[in-house]
C-alpha cells in the first residue's frame, strides 16, 4: 500500500536517503528542516525536503523527529545540505553509517517490489540477468541500493522462459522461491 512521504537526506553523507511520512513531517513544527530518521535501532541525523512529495510504499517509511541539537530549524534559512558533520553526534554517527559505493549525480528508475515475508521486510529490484550471474557487479549494486531502500535488498534477474534468478541473502531467497514474480507488487522508484 502507498503513502505519501517526503525524502530525507542524511546530513552526514547526502548520497542516502530515507522516506518519511508526510503526515509524521506535517505534524512536526512549522520550519523544521533538520530532523533524526530512525534506522535501525539508530536516530540519524538528516534534512528533509518538503518541496516535493513522493508516493511510496509504507514498509519504506521511517519514524522521524525533530532534531533537538539544532531546534529542527535551518540557521541560515537557505534549506542547503551542510557539506559534512557539525556535531559530535553526526562525528560519532559518520564512522558507522553505510557507505555507498556505488552514486549518482542523478535519480534514476528501477523496477522493484517492497514485501514483507515472515516478518521480514526486504525489497526485490529486477536487474539483467548478467547482473546476477556472479557476485561481483551484484554485490555492489546491492551495497548501493540498501541505504537508499533501508531495508535487504535482493536482485532477480530471468531467464529467457521467465524463471526467476535471485542473488543476495539466501533465507530471502528461499522464501521467494514459493511467490510467484507476477504476484509480486512492482512499482518504478526513483534511487
Amino acid at each position: 500500500m502507498s503513502a505519501w512521504a517526503f525524502e530525507c537526506q542524511s546530513r552526514v553523507n547526502p548520497a542516502i536517503r530515507w522516506f518519511v511520512s508526510r503526515t509524521a513531517v506535517n505534524e512536526l513544527p512549522p520550519g523544521t528542516v533538520h530532523v533524526l530518521v530512525r534506522v535501525n535501532d539508530d536516530w540519524l541525523p538528516a534534512v528533509v525536503d518538503r518541496s516535493r512529495e513522493h508516493a511510496v510504499d509504507r514498509m519504506l517509511l521511517r519514524d522521524v523527529i525533530v532534531d533537538s541539537e539544532t531546534d529542527g530549524a535551518e540557521p541560515n534559512g537557505s534549506g542547503a545540505v551542510e557539506s559534512g558533520p557539525s556535531t559530535s553526534r553526526e562525528k560519532a554517527i559518520q564512522a558507522d553509517e553505510p557507505e555507498s559505493p556505488v552514486t549518482t549525480s542523478s535519480a534514476r528508475q528501477v523496477t522493484a517490489a517492497a514485501i514483507t515475508m515472515a516478518g521480514v521486510k526486504f525489497v526485490v529490484v529486477l536487474v539483467g540477468l548478467s547482473t546476477v550471474s556472479g557476485p561481483g557487479e551484484s554485490d555492489l549494486v546491492i551495497a548501493d541500493l540498501e541505504p537508499r531502500f533501508g531495508v535487504p535488498v535482493i536482485l532477480m534477474g530471468q531467464e529467457e522462459d521467465g524463471t526467476p534468478v535471485y542473488y543476495g541473502d539466501p533465507t530471502l531467497q528461499e522464501l521467494l522461491a514459493a511467490v510467484p514474480v507476477d504476484r509480486l507488487p512492482w512499482k518504478q522508484y526513483a534511487v
